[in-house]
């Protein structure tokens, strides 16, 4: 018999919060900061932060299985705007007019966030039953399971607690107990409290976005639509925080899905890293927008809008922009030293007349990798490999690829992991991207990129060997 998820009241955390974060997004948020008012100018800024909201809109319902919404009308409604006329009857499962109706309520909530925020508002218990009652506005019923497990619809109450257990099965047969709903109030009450206490001794936003989220969802205090308020919290904290709303993708159901199941089990990493790569793409995509340069009234503005005129043009690096090259450059040697570590290891082990295992390091191509990690690249500006060839009469390769991040250089660098195999598309190793940025000290990047290489070289490995 599969093993029962037993609900325990929700727990603070047991040490430091900072552990569970390796600090990235401080030094992004200064970069971001030092970059914003460039945005701001020309209503860049703005056209951003709406595509964005639309995305969140979509895909807060889209993962919770709402409705269904295919990926070409998806991108047309975050380009254009939320209209049913804009949403063909067979690219949903619902009506469309009711589709773009939720999605609105949801997009409108995102707006009230902001508000929220704007208005230095504390978190209450009130307020979340708000945010069900607005998220949920066009939803009149939710399908509960009776007794026998037969489906049936129920009417929601919207912006009232559960008044019955909500405990699903899932598809191995097991339990997942949910807050009782004797209990659901008083845990609430505790929720906000702890949250407070919280944003009184400064716990990294990452943290305690993915914190409440965790939290919330152990209470799962509505009958439905928790997952979509939990989202909402998480981006709450973000957004207090001069962040972006937290977006998880369709694609990415099965990893939040696993990540919030490592939370029960008491690791809060794998979310807390989620959310981090969230913001990180949030900053990524907004350093992508193009933007114009307020007309110059006096002679020092003139000289400073013919310097940006030139780093728009790329013909002019901000001196300290360049933190991130000098970094870069490190960290390419720091992976050349690991893998070359790694030769005598294998060669130890599998070496044999015919296998060859050696690193290199330079320019190549790598347009592939990077646009396969739904990335863009100006490898004109950084473009620089770390390679550990796995050469046993195939030619295979494990690769690091630093690129420049965007159309233009914004001090800003990533590294792509890769599979490299003859006659064949690269290969991602499944673990993520890393960001170099030129806030960040060179022993924190170092740090933060010794953790993620190691990652690399397993699920490297292991990718590889799987392929042999």
């Amino acid at each position: 018999m599969p093993d029962r998820y037993r609900w325990q009241p929700i727990a603070d955390f047991e040490g430091d919060p900072r552990a569970l974060t390796d600090g990235e997004l401080e030094s992004l948020l200064r970069v971001w900061k030092s970059q914003k008012s460039e945005f701001v100018e020309g209503n860049a800024l703005d056209e951003f932060d709406k595509r964005l909201r639309r995305e969140w809109a979509i895909e807060t319902g889209i993962i919770e299985g709402v409705y269904t919404l295919d990926r070409g009308v998806t991108r047309t409604l975050i380009e254009k705007g939320i209209d049913a006329a804009l949403i063909p009857h067979d690219s949903t499962n619902r009506d469309s007019t009711l589709v773009a109706r939720i999605v609105q309520d949801h997009y409108d909530v995102l707006e009230g966030l902001l508000d929220f925020v704007g208005g230095q508002r504390q978190l209450s218990t009130s307020y979340i039953k708000e945010l069900h009652a607005a998220l949920l506005r066009n939803q009149e019923t939710y399908t509960a399971v009776d007794r026998f497990n037969n489906l049936f619809e129920k009417r929601l109450e919207k912006g009232q607690y559960k008044t019955e257990p909500n405990n699903p099965t899932r598809p191995d047969g097991s339990i997942h107990e949910y807050c009782p709903p004797e209990h659901v109030a008083s845990e609430m009450d505790r929720l906000v409290a702890m949250h407070a206490e919280h944003e009184t001794r400064g716990v990294p936003p990452e943290v305690e976005s993915a914190w409440l989220h965790h939290r919330f969802a152990q209470i799962h205090p509505f009958a439905d639509g928790n997952g979509r308020v939990a989202r909402a919290l998480a981006s709450l904290v973000f957004i207090r925080a001069e962040w972006f709303p937290v977006v998880v993708r369709r694609d990415e159901r099965a990893r939040y899905i696993e990540a919030l199941e490592k939370a029960d089990a008491g690791d809060l990493r794998p979310l807390v890293v989620m959310f981090v790569e969230a913001q990180r793409n949030a900053l990524i995509q907004a350093t992508e927008v193009a933007c114009e340069i307020k007309p110059p009234t006096t002679a020092d503005e003139a000289i400073a809008a013919v310097r940006d005129r030139l780093m728009q043009r790329g013909r002019l690096t901000p001196k300290q922009w360049l933190n991130a090259k000098e970094t870069a450059g490190q960290l390419v040697g720091f992976a050349q030293q690991r893998f070359s570590q790694l030769i005598g290891h294998l060669t130890e082990e599998i070496g044999t007349p015919g296998f060859v295992f050696s690193v290199a390091s330079g320019p190549r191509e790598a347009e592939g990798a990077v646009q396969k990690a739904g990335l863009v690249a100006d490898l004109t500006e950084f473009n620089w490999s770390s390679r550990l060839s796995l050469n046993t009469g195939r030619g295979e390769m494990l690769q690091l690829s630093f690129y420049a991040v965007g159309p233009r250089f914004r001090g800003i660098i990533g590294v792509v992991p890769h599979l490299s195999m003859q006659g064949t598309e690269p290969v991602l190793v499944d673990v993520g991207t890393f960001l170099i940025n030129y806030e960040e000290d060179l022993a924190s990047a170092q740090q933060r990129f010794s953790v993620w290489l190691e990652k690399v070289i397993v699920a490297g490995l292991n990718q590889w060997r799987l392929s042999l």
